[in-house]
């Protein structure tokens, strides 16, 4: 089995060789440091740093996994991340039906008072964490990868991760695949170390220079520094320790720590492996770098913002103003019996003698539609008829329906008009033109049937609007006028038609 030292002694050549060719340096500027740790708790197993041929200094750093720290490269559930985001999606779906209800229920909000509110909020939010709780747990920007997170946190030009072989059983191994997955896109080299100390690069560090950029340079403590430090004075040495923690949170980890220890930790380990998953990871090592993401927290707090004025809003309504912002019923229960008295009408009287509170109807009758006379009759009940039989002189325009009745010539009051008529449709049967008639005089719409043998068409009979008109112009004008008129009532059936008879 290779151990941690054996691999770190193993690269250290491996990569004098690859930067050889892959920058040509010069070998008097190579130096190269195990074991180094930073001013701010990073460690890097190994760094070789040089001056290129344009007198730059080049840095890489690597980290070497032995089989007995094999945590420090296997994928787990980053909790924070995790935890924030379910956070944030909880929020955003509690402000999301929150602002639904205020927009289309808010006579139920404000019927809920704030602690129906709070719960509404609060159940929505839930519903929502939930959700994302037990549906986004596999999802791979959640894998959490120690030696990876530890490489974002300082700038290098390079950075590698050396296994052992005998870290992963297999090449395809999905921790494996994880781990050259991720260093693939974060631009990080992976290689491989035999037990004959023989390196297999997986992947090279990429060239492109667009990672670590927003990344400081990290300031190592190497051994030759610590030497000299430590061969001068020790106050020196004493700035490379961590500063101690103030009162404040030594006296909460007094509190925090037992609490932890002796209650969550119980109550994690009773749940559900499902459930419990994330909450029963331990403060390790390799946790340190798990951190909630900037943006799930701003939306997170913003979402709860924006509920807090719709929440005002619904909750300072007056009492005078949820009277007329409550829905009212269908029907109004104060016209049923036995809820108040009426009056002497009734033949069984309630005794109590309780005014009407809403004595209109709770929805108003629909508002009838005006209609427009265009005959100039206030009379519009019964639709009169032309006399057809000669006996008495017809007048020059009919306001009513012709009907052919018992004589000679039927048709000599329609054969003595002259001019335009306008005509709104043909009827095989008498019966289908009369219905039309009424439909129209009951909108105010003056008409006239003339069947059509008056008018050398055969049988049958035509509706004409209004009475006749001496010009075409008028009669088309007029026509348009009852176009407008019958769309508005929803009447017409076609193009109306202006036709001359008798001509």
């Amino acid at each position: 089995m290779l151990s941690e030292n054996d691999i770190k002694r193993a690269f250290i050549p491996f990569l004098k060789e690859f930067y050889k060719f892959r920058y040509e340096y010069r070998a008097d500027t190579v130096k190269t440091e195990l074991d180094n740790v930073s001013a701010g708790g990073l460690i890097a197993d190994g760094m070789l740093s040089f001056r290129k041929a344009d007198g730059t200094i080049f840095v890489c750093t690597y980290e070497a996994t032995s089989v007995g720290k094999a945590e420090e490269v296997k994928f787990t559930l980053n909790t924070l991340y995790f935890t924030w985001d379910c956070l944030a999606f909880g929020a955003v779906a509690a402000t999301i039906a929150y602002a639904v209800a205020f927009a289309f229920r808010f006579p139920w909000l404000v019927s809920l008072q704030w602690t129906g509110n709070l719960g509404f909020a609060l159940g929505m939010g839930l519903i929502g964490f939930l959700f994302w709780y037990f549906t986004m747990q596999g999802w791979k920007k959640y894998r959490y990868i120690y030696a990876v997170e530890q490489f974002k946190q300082y700038f290098a030009h390079e950075q590698w991760i050396a296994l052992g072989e005998d870290v992963f059983p297999s090449k395809t191994d999905p921790y494996l695949t994880e781990l050259r997955s991720q260093c693939i896109y974060n631009g990080f080299g992976l290689a491989l170390v035999s037990y004959k100390s023989e390196v297999r690069v997986l992947n090279a560090p990429s060239r492109l220079g667009i990672y670590g950029k927003d990344r400081a340079m990290a300031h190592w403590v190497t051994k030759r520094s610590w030497y000299q430090a430590m061969s001068q004075n020790v106050t020196t040495l004493s700035n490379y320790r961590s500063a101690l923690p103030g009162d404040w949170t030594q006296a909460w980890n007094k509190v925090w720590r037992p609490f932890r220890y002796l209650f969550l930790d119980q109550v994690s380990k009773s749940l559900s492996k499902a459930v419990s998953q994330p909450l029963s990871r331990r403060n390790t090592a390799f946790d340190r770098y798990m951190r909630g993401q900037s943006v799930q927290k701003w939306v997170f707090f913003l979402a709860l913002a924006a509920i807090i004025p719709m929440a005002y809003e619904v909750l300072t309504v007056r009492d005078d103003d949820v009277r007329e912002v409550i829905e009212r019923p269908e029907t109004n229960p104060e016209d049923q019996y036995g809820y108040l008295y009426e009056g002497e009408s009734s033949a069984r009287r309630d005794p109590r003698g309780i005014p009407k509170q809403y004595p209109d109807p709770v929805s108003p009758p629909p508002e009838e539609i005006p209609t427009i006379n265009l005959s100039g009759r206030d009379d519009q009940e019964e639709i009169p008829t032309i006399n057809l039989s000669g006996d008495e002189e017809p007048e020059p325009v009919s306001t009513g329906v012709a009907v052919p009745e018992s004589s000679s010539d039927p048709c000599v009051a329609i054969r003595r008009l002259k001019g335009w008529i306008i005509q709104d449709n043909s009827f095989s049967s008498l019966a289908f033109a009369r219905e039309r008639a009424n439909a129209l005089r009951r909108k105010g719409i003056e008409c006239t049937i003339i069947p059509k043998n008056c008018l050398g068409e055969g049988a049958g009979y035509i509706l004409q609007l209004g009475g006749t008109v001496a010009g075409e112009q008028d009669a088309i004008n007029k026509a348009e006028n009852y176009t407008r008129a019958m769309e508005r009532y929803g009447l017409l059936q076609g193009t109306l038609l202006v036709r001359r008879i008798n001509s």
